[in-house]
């Protein structure tokens, strides 16, 4: 028990390490996926002490399964990608950093936040982002089946739509 302590005192540590990163970094796959992590193994640990620590250890492993299904739920409804884009779009308009270039790096999933974004954005970051949506997710002339998802398949089309206003805000030369 008194290492099960140890180690939450261990885990709120790097959890606060993770905070403090995301609010003067933003929010990035690096912080909230090991945010989840942490999520998961405080959860683990106190099934752990109900189960293990009171003589009922057959019922650990089933609880802890649970408890990984439940997160990658929590994360599917989620939608990471596009809640680091919304998370980081939040923190532009109040005047925080902003990586323009992580941002439009997202998958498809990111990209309706971000394009409903743009005006949100500095120029600079605006044509970045911009730019680099134009690049990789404006539609293709012969789609192929194979590599079709809802997600790219909404990319696509928000791009689509919203083509003339992403032209006009990207950057005459695509940035490195």
């Amino acid at each position: 028990g008194v290492q099960i302590v140890l180690l939450f005192l261990i885990m709120a540590s790097a959890f606060q390490r993770l905070r403090l990163y995301q609010a003067e970094y933003g929010l990035s796959e690096q912080r909230l996926y090991p945010t989840a992590f942490l999520g998961w193994l405080a959860a683990v640990f106190v099934w752990f002490a109900l189960t293990v620590l009171r003589g009922r250890r057959e019922r650990f492993a089933f609880g802890a399964m649970v408890a990984g299904f439940l997160l990658l739920a929590v994360l599917q409804v989620l939608n990471p990608d596009a809640l680091i884009a919304r998370t980081n779009l939040a923190r532009a308009h109040a005047g925080r950093t902003f990586d323009a270039r992580y941002a439009a790096s997202l998958s498809a999933d990111a990209v309706p936040e971000l394009v409903a974004g743009l005006p949100l954005l500095n120029p600079q970051d605006r044509c970045t982002v911009a730019t680099r949506l134009l690049k990789h997710w404006s539609p293709p002339e012969n789609p192929d089946w194979r590599s079709w998802s809802q997600a790219r398949s909404g990319a696509w089309e928000t791009v689509r739509e919203n083509a003339p206003a992403l032209r006009a805000a990207a950057c005459s030369e695509p940035k490195p």
